[in-house]
């Protein structure tokens, strides 16, 4: 499994020792060319000096030649570091320095006891690097004023050691100090990370009834994100578990009776004693499926509309394509009653989910077809206006009281005395299409037709619709 914390760990661990050991590097190349330049500078001066000292007073070595004069006293190696080197009358890395003096021609005349006897480099003027017996040598070349050629060097792994210090100098207290650092990165890791721990809890102990929000309270700004989202999504579940539960209790409640009168209806059926009970029992039947029928398929459009289309997927559609078909699909049963069906499109475009805004017409069309007396006149348009679309359904019905407006909205709501069937979740499933897609549905008089006018305004972008 992936933990944040043991990725930090490891990364800011992993990074510490990489960084540990580019610093090593950059110490020891750091180190070396100091050195370097330290010790160069060292054979210049040492060369120098011994010109200063001996250069007159060789003359009289060149004029009587033999064997060269060996300066003796150079300590041998001693091992350790710091004040181990040094003693009373010298340091170990004397045996590291080495000189020799020779005359025009390339004859030795002078060295150290520590020099070999075969010349250290070329009689050329300035540095050089030579390998003699299986050493490095690092040699400074210089010819004084009488024509004497001093050369001074050195072995070249005394460099390599004094950079080698400077590096672990460098590189040991770092490597002392890791694993504390590690614990502290681990203490720091732990106490940053504390919150996420606290709302995993909280949603670990959860009850699945409990859809309340968790508490921003002692929260860093960085987990603020995904407690907003888990908020987000308790509510919407809240919201869904909410729908499905009104959803069965309404279901429950509405088809008990019609499920009963359809029981009792077959029952007669079965009852019978003649053709006519049994045809007039076989009529009711029919009836109390047809509504039984219409009253399922209504509430699973109402489940449906109460989604939303934030549920779905919106898009950009013709609005006058979809009032147009559910019109037509309606037009049939408007002219079984022997109404004239208008329709007026002025070309909108909006969005939305397609299923839930056929829904919305469907249900307006429908309740104007049904409650407008045979022979009346129903009409339907739409409408561009600033930034809203219009849906706009006419009738020459009886209308609805201003009083009556609001409760027309409510589930399962009927008004008396209207002398016609239905379920009374028309308006509702409109209501709620327009509410998902963030408009509004007023209800007034026609002034051209006199009965009921709903009109339906949408914003041309769904408010509640993601993206």
């Amino acid at each position: 499994m992936n933990s944040i914390r043991r990725v930090l760990l490891v990364a800011l661990i992993g990074l510490l020792s990489i960084l540990m050991a580019l610093a090593a590097a950059f110490s020891y190349r750091a180190g070396l060319q100091e050195a370097g330049e330290m010790f160069d500078a060292r054979l210049v001066q040492s060369a120098r000096v011994l010109v200063g000292l001996v250069d007159e007073s060789l003359a009289d070595l060149a004029e009587h030649p033999g064997e060269p004069i060996v300066l003796h006293g150079w300590h041998g190696r001693v091992e350790g570091v710091g004040e181990a080197l040094a003693f009373a009358d010298g340091h170990a890395y004397e045996t590291k320095l080495a000189f020799q003096i020779r005359d025009a021609q390339g004859r030795l005349l002078l060295r150290s006891d520590s020099a070999p006897v075969q010349a250290f480099a070329p009689l050329r003027p300035g540095f050089t690097d030579q390998r003699i017996d299986q050493a490095t040598w690092r040699v400074f070349t210089l010819r004084s004023p009488q024509g004497w050629w001093f050369q001074s060097a050195e072995h070249a792994d005394i460099r390599q050691e004094l950079a080698a210090d400077i590096a672990m100098a460098t590189l040991v207290p770092l490597l002392v100090a890791l694993p504390l650092m590690a614990a502290l990165i681990w203490i720091v890791v732990r106490w940053a990370t504390r919150s996420l721990v606290r709302v995993s809890d909280q949603i670990g102990e959860r009850d699945p009834e409990r859809m309340s929000p968790l508490e921003f309270s002692n929260l860093p700004a960085e987990v603020h994100g995904l407690v907003r989202a888990v908020n987000g999504l308790l509510q919407r579940l809240d919201s869904a578990l909410a729908r499905e539960r009104r959803f069965i209790a309404d279901a429950a409640h509405e088809l008990r009776t019609p499920i009963s009168a359809l029981k009792v209806h077959v029952a007669n059926l079965l009852q019978a004693s003649n053709d006519d009970e049994r045809a007039e029992s076989q009529q009711h039947v029919e009836a109390s499926a047809s509504r039984l029928e219409k009253l399922v398929a209504q509430l699973l459009a109402l489940s449906r509309a109460e989604q939303g289309p934030q549920a779905h997927r919106p898009a950009l559609l013709d609005l006058d394509t979809v009032v147009s078909m559910e019109v037509e699909d309606v037009r049939a049963l408007a002219r079984a009653k022997g109404q004239v069906l208008a329709l007026s499109l002025a070309g909108v475009q909006l969005r939305g989910d397609e299923f839930t805004l056929a829904l919305l017409v469907r249900s307006l069309v429908e309740n104007a077809v049904r409650y407008t007396p045979e022979g009346g006149c129903i009409a339907v348009s739409t409408q561009l206006m600033a930034n809203v679309a219009m849906i706009c359904v006419e009738d020459s019905g009886p209308g609805i009281a201003e009083e009556a407006r609001e409760r027309v909205f409510l589930r399962f709501h009927r008004e008396l005395g209207t002398g016609v069937e239905g379920s009374g979740l028309g308006l509702s499933i409109a209501n709620e299409v327009v509410i998902a897609h963030g408009g509004r549905i007023e209800l007034g008089v026609s002034n051209t037709l006199g009965g009921l006018e709903a009109k339906v305004l949408l914003p041309l972008t769904c408010g509640t619709c993601p993206g």
